[in-house]
């Protein structure tokens, strides 16, 4: 498991602290710590680029891509660039490195002759900006950032990366997240944590419940859902897009990078559908022999005793492991249910070994998460949307079937069973 410090000192000030001590002292009291990475960022010089024209260019890139020609206006003048990614679309934002600018592995960005056409500067993959190796396409930028805006205001050109032995967290199912390191940081080092900012869900309480029933409280021991209108596929608030690329997962759009951002942070999966395909939740084992799509295309083989998430009739999502592709947030989605439910960790395990499809999420639900998190991991997202500054318009009450286990255990210890 990695664990950004750039993340983690979000809750707590870690400030005048070395990595190589919070490292160590994390090895000594929680975890075994097995490496420390220096992430550095080429975003000196690089601009917030605007995409304002595309045509296509007769001719392929070294690749075999398909080339287009992308005038770019950066605040202070525009620039013509030859292009080869295949997100490259107008209107779009993304990282834009000038000619004279040194990108990831000292890449000198020069002027230069390309198919025939002049080509100024590149727009930016996160590879080429040294964020992580994903090079399939740009980087997409959130459309309130300033045009011509140094990156440098939105992406730090460092973080330090910890990688956590998973062995040693076995037993902690509470450790799976960055909040969690901060409070044992916190601890550690007796300073303040921070409170994780959420929305309070009690104020769409008047709205409708969503249509949702679990068959067996033992599979699924909560679930809870939330149904929104928000553009979902717009790009993901820059902060969240360098944090998931620091842990080497790649960036889609903003509900997809939500879902992932909270489960790296909470230890809580949660799971989008597209709202306007999936109008009812039912929680039950497949029943039957048959076939299953999977969010990665590929058809796999259900048996009766695997557990999923059914819209009405039709299966949409292998519970706790990972959703379908008849229900995924598409480009033109605007309305989306939110999942953030409990499973029974055997009930995961079990299918998740037998299809070879251990997911992130699969292996967290093995560990037992407290059911707790189901509202809070839905409650974090919404108040990230918020924070992202786009629309949002809650259309349904929090749902829940099953026990949160909100209710408080006191512990009873004598002054002498403290350790000072």
């Amino acid at each position: 498991m990695k664990i950004s410090l750039d993340w983690v000192s979000d809750f707590v000030d870690l400030s005048g602290i070395a990595p190589e001590r919070v490292a160590d002292r994390l090895t000594m009291a929680t975890a075994e710590v097995e490496g420390l990475e220096v992430l550095s960022r080429a975003v000196d010089g690089v601009v917030v680029g605007h995409v304002i024209s595309v045509e296509p260019l007769s001719g392929a890139g070294p690749d075999g891509e398909r080339l287009q020609v992308a005038t770019v206006d950066c605040g202070d003048r525009r620039y013509h660039t030859v292009c080869g990614a295949p997100n490259l679309s107008e209107g779009m934002k993304a990282p834009f490195a000038p000619p004279g600018v040194e990108l990831a592995g000292g890449l000198r960005i020069e002027a230069a002759d390309v198919a025939g056409r002049r080509s100024e500067g590149v727009l930016c993959s996160p590879r080429e900006l040294g964020m992580s190796q994903w090079h399939e396409g740009l980087l997409e930028c959130p459309a309130s950032l300033e045009t011509g805006a140094p990156l440098a205001r939105y992406m730090p050109p460092q973080d330090v990366v910890i990688e956590i032995d998973n062995k040693s967290l076995t037993h902690r199912p509470d450790l799976w997240g960055h909040y969690a390191f901060a409070r044992e940081l916190s601890a550690i080092f007796r300073r303040p944590l921070r409170p994780l900012p959420m929305v309070d869900l009690a104020q769409y309480d008047r709205l409708p419940a969503y249509p949702l029933a679990v068959d067996d409280p033992e599979d699924c021991p909560c679930y809870g859902c939330i149904e929104f209108k928000v553009p979902a596929t717009v790009p993901s608030p820059l902060v969240i897009q360098r944090r998931l690329h620091a842990l080497g997962q790649r960036t889609y759009n903003l509900m997809v990078d939500l879902t992932n951002y909270v489960m790296l942070e909470l230890a809580q999966p949660t799971h989008a559908f597209d709202g306007d395909r999936v109008k009812a939740i039912r929680v039950a084992r497949m029943g039957c022999h048959g076939p299953f799509v999977t969010l990665d295309g590929q058809e796999r083989a259900m048996e009766p005793e695997d557990l999923l998430i059914w819209n009405e009739r039709e299966p949409v999502a292998l519970a706790g492991i990972m959703g379908g592709l008849n229900s995924e947030v598409e480009p033109t989605t605007t309305k989306v249910l939110l999942e953030s439910a409990n499973f029974k960790a055997s009930r995961v395990r079990r299918t998740s070994v037998r299809l070879d499809l251990r997911t992130e999420s699969a292996q967290r639900f093995e560990k037992n998460q407290p059911p707790v998190n189901v509202k809070l991991g839905a409650a974090r997202i919404l108040h990230l949307i918020q924070e992202a500054g786009v629309p949002l318009e809650v259309t349904s009450r929090f749902t829940v079937v099953g026990d949160l286990k909100e209710h408080f255990r006191p512990i009873t210890l004598s002054p002498g069973q403290l350790a000072t």
